[in-house]
């Protein structure tokens, strides 16, 4: 089972509720569960823990691969340099806060990016038609770009490898813990989870979610203000009526 963090799970104080929390934790004794998050490796670290989740973790939009207990990336996928310097470079220019994972490391100042070992690349911007301006305007065949909203309902452009998104991390995580992709479950809100309903057999959307999610979801469930991820949990995994 794979899990969405911001607008899934994590409301805006970023507290999942107890009764998240408790599904969560008690699906992961039954079936393997991870976190699979455009959040960089050690805020899905932190929230796997919270859950109580020590298995294969999904951070970076689909780039990483993370042991939530060592933190050593078990998978990674990283754009090749002059891409990396082009996207980070370009995205400077029109925003005001551009976020990397270089080698592992959260980076806030794209000046002091250093290995050039680049998962993913963030930028804020302030609408969401300004994000989706910039995810047509990197070249084709070098980049994936998403535009994601968080938690607090800022809009960001998430860049990362061609070809690389959470659908390639629900394939990672499901060849690590030896279980076929078409077996998961996958919860999620945001236009960066879509590529999950591509791979998972049961695709939870909560409500308010994009209406190609809605259209492809096995079921809609309510928003995250009424626990909807516990409610699917519950109902698919621990036969809860």
């Amino acid at each position: 089972m794979l899990i969405d963090l911001d607008g899934t799970v994590l409301p805006k104080n970023n507290r999942p509720t107890k009764r998240v929390i408790d599904a969560i934790t008690e699906a992961a004794r039954l079936i393997p569960v991870a976190v699979a998050s455009g959040r960089v490796q050690d805020d899905v670290c932190h929230f796997a823990r919270l859950f109580g989740l020590t298995g294969p973790q999904i951070s970076d939009n689909g780039a990483t691969l993370i042991d939530p207990v060592t933190g050593r990336a078990l998978k990674r996928h990283i754009l090749d340099r002059e891409t990396a310097e082009l996207v980070v470079s370009d995205l400077k220019k029109s925003s005001d806060r551009v976020l990397a994972c270089d080698a592992g490391r959260f980076i806030d100042d794209p000046d002091l990016i250093s290995d050039w070992k680049i998962t993913i690349v963030m930028a804020k911007f302030d609408s969401e038609s300004e994000a989706r301006k910039w995810i047509e305007r990197f070249p084709p065949d070098k980049v994936s770009s998403y535009a994601t909203v968080d938690n607090m309902g800022h809009w960001y452009v998430d860049c990362t490898p061609l070809g690389v998104d959470k659908a390639t991390g629900a394939r990672n995580f499901a060849k690590k813990v030896g279980v076929d992709a078409s077996k998961l479950m996958v919860i999620g809100d945001g236009w960066n989870d879509l590529p999950m309903f591509d791979v998972a057999g049961t695709r939870i959307a909560m409500k308010g979610a994009p209406q190609e999610m809605i259209k492809r979801a096995t079921e809609v469930v309510a928003s995250i203000d009424q626990d909807g991820a516990a409610l699917a949990i519950e109902k698919y995994v621990l036969n809860r009526s």
